[in-house]
């Protein structure tokens, strides 16, 4: 076994030929460095020797041969024609050939009767060139989860690699991460990523770095960072009940400002009616769809008055509440109500009264019993905002109302 940096034709072979030839016609380089000699005919002749490559790459070799002659190497078959006798030709093995031990088996033929010979010498190696990666690309970046209201965790990775036997990408996702550790295709393609992180508020990053190595095993690397913004969890409380409210009336009320959020957010209310805008005098929608720091108001019109008043003791009734669910972003469904004021429901009265006097002009005419009815003057009831029943403790009590007939009233 001869190392590289020492090698010529005339270290020991493996068929322990010594034999050596010089001829007026052949270079130095040949007279010098070869095994050789003479005969007739045109036999071929096949020599190897056991050597050892350091370095990985094209093995380069100062030739001569006469006449005419090969060279191979295990593993790797044929790799270079020597040159000719009269001068000194380098060659380069066609193959990058990686550290350690081969047999380099070189063959002469000798074209006619006269001098042979075979002249090597090693010189050097041509190391394979290093893997470059061109491009490496992630679109979209940034990810910003467009303007749906609904987040996205997608991004697709590009790449163009030269020089390469094998390409694995890695991420700061750790073990975990499902693309760790994927091989890539050469010396291109694409890989569609659907696991981005989720943001919380300021966004996040995932980096992605390819890792590259040529037929020596030398690496290089090369990374790209994705930005997400992918959070539509607001963070702040939310007001969520608007009381004292005037009954069949449309009113902008806000519920709160998007806060804790970094991506287009969307508000939404499943009833009729109900809309939403960024403020008191915005365009409303529903669905409507809100950036951070910005107001969400919501516009709805509220119940009549209640006109239950069972149980009611007082000048009031009772309110009349309207409740709808409302969903902002990844949050669960809330309540929102609006509560309209009580009416009133009793008449202060405020009058003189007017007795001793016939509700009408003839009731002399006619026989009543009592024979006498008292008048009271005209009374405005404007204090009561729901249809009110009038009732009396005396069973002769008539009322009229406006320009109505007289009426009996129910006794309490």
């Amino acid at each position: 076994m001869t190392q590289d940096s020492s090698f010529t034709s005339r270290s020991p072979n493996d068929q322990g030929y010594t034999g050596t030839n010089s001829n007026g016609g052949w270079s130095s380089f040949m007279n010098n460095n070869n095994i050789g000699g003479s005969d007739s005919g045109t036999p071929t002749r096949t020599f190897s020797w056991t050597i050892t490559f350091n370095n990985y790459g094209r093995q380069t070799f100062d030739t001569a041969v006469d006449d005419s002659g090969s060279v191979s190497i295990s593993g790797y078959g044929s790799q270079f024609v020597m040159g000719g006798y009269g001068g000194q030709t380098s060659k380069t093995t066609s193959s990058y050939i990686p550290p350690g031990t081969y047999t380099l088996s070189a063959t002469s033929v000798n074209s006619g009767s006269g001098p042979w010979g075979i002249a090597l010498d090693w010189t050097g190696f041509v190391p394979p060139p290093p893997a470059v990666i061109t491009s490496f690309t992630a679109s979209p970046e940034i990810q910003t989860s467009g303007t749906d209201g609904i987040p996205n965790y997608n991004t697709t990775l590009s790449w163009n690699i030269t020089n390469a036997t094998t390409a694995i990408l890695t991420t700061d996702g750790g073990s975990g991460d499902i693309w760790n550790g994927v091989a890539l295709s050469l010396p291109n393609g694409s890989l569609p990523i659907n696991n981005l992180p989720q943001s919380s508020g300021n966004g996040a990053s995932r980096t992605y770095t390819i890792t590259a190595t040529n037929v020596a095993g030398n690496t290089v690397t090369d990374s790209i960072t994705v930005d997400v913004y992918n959070d539509r969890n607001p963070s702040n409380s939310w007001t969520t009940s608007f009381t004292n409210l005037e009954p069949n009336t449309s009113y902008a009320k806000k519920l709160g400002t998007l806060s804790g959020i970094d991506m287009i957010t969307k508000v939404s209310c499943p009833t009729s009616g109900v809309f939403f805008a960024n403020g008191a005098n915005g365009s409303y929608a529903n669905p409507q769809y809100f950036s951070n720091g910005q107001n969400v108001y919501m516009k709805m019109t509220t119940l009549p008055f209640n006109t239950n008043i069972s149980g009611v003791t007082g000048d009031f009734g009772k309110t009349n509440t309207k409740t709808v669910s409302v969903t902002v972003g990844g949050l669960s469904a809330f309540n929102v109500s609006y509560v309209t004021r009580k009416p009133r429901i009793s008449e202060d009265f405020d009058y003189d009264g007017a007795v001793g006097t016939y509700p009408f002009e003839d009731i002399d005419l006619i026989s009543n019993t009592p024979s006498q009815y008292g008048l009271s003057q005209t009374l405005n009831m404007d204090d009561i905002e729901i249809d009110m029943e009038i009732k009396g403790d005396d069973p002769n009590l008539q009322i009229k109302i406006n320009n109505g007939s007289w009426q009996n009233i129910r006794e309490i």
